[in-house]
């Protein structure tokens, strides 16, 4: 009897908690589920754009105006080997990026000016792309990339000079010639 009492006591635990997950299931209080990357919220990046007091002078020239373009991308690769002329026509510029492309805008800054935004991100972009349109531009120094997962954490800062740009607190850039010093920039 004592054997007959233990089973139906296994069997009434096992039923009650049965009924007890698909209860909890009907509530969506069930063990969480995996999310998917693409379905979790979109990043948070703080971009900071400054623009120097000489800003765009190029070669001892008058400070100017300048055009500085945002980039949402999912990879880098193709962004970082375009050349200069490609970004200055927006057909080109999106031909050649083609899928990786997700998003660009544009920002007008004038000599002087800070440009502070947080940018909202869809996690499908694994990188932020920056391209500064000077009209006599250092060699490799006009543009730059910055993984999302990074700037996410850290922010993005860029300062816009005569005709390079550096990089300041924050992440860093993918590209080691914006490491150089400033005063070894030579206009184009």
């Amino acid at each position: 009897m004592r054997r007959f009492t233990t089973c139906l006591v296994l069997a009434a635990t096992v039923a009650t908690v049965s009924g007890c997950a698909a209860t909890l299931g009907a509530f969506g209080l069930s063990s969480p589920r995996h999310v998917s990357e693409a379905d979790r919220p979109p990043r948070v990046i703080d971009l900071r754009l400054h623009a120097a007091d000489g800003l765009n002078g190029g070669n001892g020239g008058p400070p100017l105006a300048l055009v500085a373009r945002v980039y949402t991308l999912r990879r880098a690769e193709t962004f970082e080997r375009m050349p200069y002329h490609a970004f200055t026509n927006a057909h080109t510029e999106k031909e050649m990026l083609g899928s990786d492309l997700l998003d660009v805008r544009e920002v007008l800054l004038i000599p002087g000016q800070r440009h502070e935004v947080r940018e909202k991100v869809t996690r499908e972009a694994g990188f932020i792309g920056v391209v500064a349109l000077f009209r006599a531009p250092d060699g490799q120094r006009w543009r730059a990339a910055f993984p999302t997962a990074d700037a996410e954490r850290a922010g993005i800062t860029v300062g816009l000079h005569g005709c390079a740009m550096t990089v300041g607190d924050g992440t860093p850039a993918r590209q080691r010639q914006l490491a150089r010093p400033l005063s070894e920039a030579q206009c184009g």
